[in-house]
């Protein structure tokens, strides 16, 4: 019997219901994966990351700090479970669902390191997920002792330098001509990214995988889950009313559209979804004055993009 609840999306607005700071990041990253696998059973699942926890203090010596639990959940995770970064198939769905990386033993920056986090904190560590541009790190300790770790490079360590060069090429033009971004600049990236940030950035990478892919109805259930973490993301409505649309739900499609239309910010192109929403209300009303169960296709062309990161 499954112990995933029956709405899985009213699980996840209850989830994310508390102050930032109270959020079950473990909780919410698994009703995320509760989408694509409804019959998961939620309760095992997070035995088996406090299995893996137990692990990671059974390895720890009487008296340890920070570099003994980064050793132990390095041993625990990439040493005995082997688990690696995705080099291959970097963009498959599968690495942004943390039972599928226990699984498999695989998976993409940001999800090992929601995993790493979880399981260090219930080894009593409390570390910070840090997002760069294109790539997720640990932050582990504080001040002068914090240490940098990569769970995609199989706990790599990383000094704040070399964190700071890889926001500085990530933001560096292909044409290589732009000065790079100055360390004061790249430093702003070093913050801790918060919980809801964390599902967010999961929950765009997805979506655009599965937009990619032309997977319309698993991109719809993931843009309806990020408006349930971001509501006010208007680049989230544009994939959403874009999505709505290529499905033939044009009323959906209209609203969200007429409300991305109201959020967008001034000085952003208004004017090619002012003329896809007018469309959509022309083709709503031909539809319903000539058959209201006609077979619709979707219309073409994008309404809008949201950038892709992990």
């Amino acid at each position: 019997m499954s112990n995933t609840p029956g709405n899985i999306n009213e699980a996840f607005i209850r989830v994310l219901s508390v102050p930032a700071s109270q959020i079950n990041l473990l909780s919410a990253s698994l009703l995320i994966a509760a989408s694509e696998y409804p019959d998961m059973d939620l309760v095992a699942e997070r035995g088996r990351v406090a299995l893996l926890a137990e692990r990671v203090r059974d390895r720890l010596p009487r008296r340890h700090g920070v570099f003994d639990a980064v050793h132990a959940v390095n041993d625990v995770l990439f040493s005995e479970l082997g688990i690696r970064g995705d080099l291959k198939r970097y963009y498959d769905p599968r690495n942004s669902y943390i039972p599928d990386v226990l699984d498999r033993g695989l998976g993409n920056p940001i999800t090992l390191s929601v995993l790493y986090m979880e399981i260090s904190r219930r080894a009593g560590y409390h570390f910070h997920g840090i997002g760069l541009p294109g790539h997720f790190v640990i932050r582990a300790g504080e001040g002068s002792e914090s240490i940098f770790v990569d769970p995609f490079d199989a706990g790599g360590l990383l000094s704040r330098r070399e964190c700071i060069a890889i926001v500085q090429r990530a933001t560096r033009r292909p044409d290589r001509r732009s000065i790079p971004m100055s360390v004061e600049e790249a430093a702003a990236f070093m913050r801790p990214t918060g919980k809801r940030n964390i599902l967010g950035r999961t929950l765009r990478n997805l979506k655009q995988i599965y937009l990619d892919k032309e997977d319309y109805v698993r991109a719809l259930r993931i843009a309806e889950r990020i408006r349930i973490v971001a509501p006010t993301s208007w680049h989230n409505l544009a994939d959403l009313a874009r999505i709505q649309t290529e499905l033939g739900r044009f009323n959906a499609a209209a609203e969200t559209l007429s409300t991305y239309v109201t959020r967008a910010p001034r000085g952003h192109d208004l004017e090619s979804a002012r003329a896809a929403l007018s469309e959509l209300r022309n083709r709503i009303v031909s539809e319903s004055a000539s058959d209201p169960e006609a077979d619709a296709a979707g219309m073409s062309g994008p309404i809008g993009e949201s950038p892709r990161n992990q």
